[in-house]
């Protein structure tokens, strides 16, 4: 491999994981791993969540933004922090920058639900909405960055990133070793990179799925035709899903370590949505429980003992209601 390319295209070391998860544990939590009998029955195969909804602001983004602001914050000072996201990575990057004792300046786009922008801001962050697409807010941020001096945190490609989002596979491997399937979903690709790349280091036979929303598919797309492929604009409403077009770090990841991609329509991730909360007690937002809607449509092959990720619960009740409507 090229000098470039390795620049371009790092790999994740074991190890390196293993060091991210003690070193962003105490500020976080080991989300449970439950069984289901409804989805077990439902799939015929038994079936694991793994509660990232219960995670420090309510999803699994706060692992890599700390595992990256702690790395930065050792090796020099901070001014403060600066990223875009469809919400869930501005939550995570507000809780690095209080628990850190740094100001955040975070960049959300029209659309990203009121429950996002508030919690961004109850942990002492700035919220600035611009433009009415992910990338209008990433292109924002860093301008934000040129002006103010601080520190961006992307909110996928790159490998500290990464690397803080794969801690969710060593909990899983340790809570249940038998593990055979792993099932995420994709946004910009950071969780299924990071999940991929550690479980496959610890037991290489367990396999990776990923899953999109229609509309949302950059990785579905860039996966299948083995180059990135970005997309004009989102159409999906799974606004955690939101990026046009994946990273190169994330991209080369998944294609090397994960085992396949699904799409599935917004309509069939609402029904998940309510499902969850009606039999399982449990309410995720759109870009987790596409997860459970690809599932339930049987065309991922499931192993005999499947963990599903549900990485995010911060789905505003307003919101809900639409989908009773």
């Amino acid at each position: 491999m090229s000098k470039e390319a390795t620049v371009l295209y790092p790999e994740l070391e074991l190890n390196e994981i293993k060091k991210a998860h003690e070193t962003i544990m105490p500020y976080l939590v080991w989300t449970p791993l439950i069984s289901t009998v409804t989805f077990s029955e439902l799939t015929g195969t038994n079936i694991f969540f793994k509660l990232e909804n219960m995670q420090k602001t309510g999803s699994f983004k706060p692992r890599g933004a700390l595992n990256k602001t702690l790395k930065i914050f050792k090796e020099k000072k901070i001014k403060g922090l600066v990223a875009a996201s469809g919400g869930n990575h501005a939550q995570g990057v507000a809780y690095a920058a209080q628990k850190l004792g740094l100001k955040a300046k975070l960049v959300m786009f029209h659309g990203v639900p009121d429950c996002k922008i508030d919690a961004c801001k109850s942990y002492g962050a700035e919220v600035i909405i611009h433009g009415n697409e992910l990338q209008d807010a990433m292109d924002y941020s860093f301008q934000l960055q040129k002006e103010t001096g601080y520190e961006h945190v992307h909110a996928f490609n790159d490998i500290d990133i990464v690397a803080g989002q794969g801690t969710l596979a060593l909990e899983i491997y340790k809570d249940l070793p038998e593990v055979d399937t792993v099932i995420c979903s994709i946004g910009g690709g950071g969780l299924v990179a990071g999940m991929a790349s550690t479980i496959k280091q610890i037991k290489k036979d367990v396999k990776v799925f990923g899953v999109e929303t229609i509309g949302a598919d950059s990785m579905y797309q860039s996966f299948k035709s083995g180059k990135i492929v970005p997309l004009p604009k989102i159409t999906s409403f799974a606004e955690g899903l939101s990026a046009c077009r994946v990273g190169d770090i994330t991209f080369n990841l998944t294609k090397k370590y994960v085992d396949d991609i699904f799409t599935i329509s917004d309509e069939k991730t609402k029904e998940a949505v309510l499902l969850l909360l009606e039999r399982q007690k449990l309410l995720v937002e759109p870009s987790a429980a596409c997860t459970i809607a690809a599932l339930l449509e049987r065309n991922i092959p499931v192993g005999k003992n499947t963990v599903v990720v549900l990485s995010g619960g911060n789905l505003d009740l307003d919101r809900l209601k639409t989908f009773l409507d």
